[in-house]
C-alpha cells in the first residue's frame, strides 16, 4: 500500500515545498498528496506552488487539494469590488504579483478551474481532513461547507462523524503543539511556513496517515 501524505498549508512558499516533497518525503507515484488548503498568498511564489502540483498531476501522481480560506477569497474577488479590497489586505496582492496581473480575472483559466475544483474535505476510515475545521454544533457536520474553510473550533464532537478524527490547517501552530496533536481528535498540520520571521513557527509540515510519520522543513523561501 503506498503513503498517503496530509500536507499543511503553504501559502507560496514554492522553494520549501519542492524540498519537503522531492528531498525529504521522496514522493512516488504510489504515494497520495493532499494539500490541506491555503496553498496561496502571503508568500510570494503562489503561481509556482500551483504550477508545480498541476504538474504533479499532469505527470501521473495521484493530487487532491482542499479549498482554503484563501482560495474561497482569491475566487470570490474576481466578481466583487469589496471581497478584492478584502483578499488584497490578506495575502492578495503576493498572489497577484506572483502572476504579474492587476486582478484576478487576468490569471489564466487553466489555474482558476483548477482552484475552483478543490474538494471542500476527504474521508477516510478513520479521519477526515478538511481545511479549518468542521461544525458540530449541527447533527451533520459535513453539510456546512463554509465553516470547513474558515471555522477554528477546538472542539470535536466524534461521534457525529463515525468516531473519526479529523486533521485540519488553517490555524498556525508550533511544532510542539502539532505533535501534541496527533494524539487528539484534531490533528493540527498548519506550521506557520509563510511566518518564518515568528518564533516556533515558519515550519511545512507533512503527515504520513498510515505509519503516522510526521515530516517538516524549515521555511528556505
Amino acid at each position: 500500500m503506498g503513503r498517503v501524505f496530509a500536507i499543511g498549508d503553504i501559502h507560496g512558499c514554492y522553494n520549501t515545498l519542492k524540498t519537503l516533497l522531492f528531498d525529504e518525503i521522496k514522493i512516488t507515484k504510489d504515494d497520495e498528496l493532499i494539500f490541506l488548503g491555503d496553498l496561496i498568498d502571503r508568500g510570494l511564489k503562489s503561481k509556482k506552488v500551483l504550477k508545480l502540483i498541476l504538474r504533479l498531476q499532469k505527470n501521473g501522481f495521484n493530487v487532491s487539494c482542499l479549498m482554503g480560506n484563501h482560495e474561497i477569497m482569491l475566487l470570490k474577488s474576481i466578481k466583487s469590488e469589496v471581497d478584492f479590497k478584502h483578499w488584497i489586505k490578506y495575502g492578495g496582492k503576493e498572489t497577484l504579483e506572483s502572476f504579474k496581473v492587476s486582478h484576478p480575472k487576468y490569471i489564466k483559466d487553466k489555474y482558476l478551474d483548477f482552484v475552483s475544483g478543490f474538494k471542500n474535505y476527504i474521508e477516510f476510515k478513520d479521519f477526515i481532513l478538511v481545511h479549518g475545521g468542521l461544525n458540530f454544533e449541527i447533527d451533520n457536520p459535513l453539510l456546512d461547507l463554509d465553516s470547513m474553510a474558515w471555522i477554528r473550533n477546538n472542539k470535536v464532537d466524534s461521534s457525529k462523524i463515525n468516531n473519526r478524527r479529523i486533521i485540519v490547517g488553517h490555524t498556525p501552530s508550533t511544532l510542539k503543539d502539532i505533535k501534541k496533536s496527533l494524539k487528539t481528535d484534531r490533528l493540527l498540520l498548519d506550521g506557520g511556513c509563510v511566518y518564518k520571521n515568528k518564533e516556533d513557527l515558519g515550519y511545512l509540515v507533512a503527515l504520513e496517515l498510515n505509519e503516522m510519520s510526521l515530516f517538516y522543513y524549515k521555511n528556505i523561501d
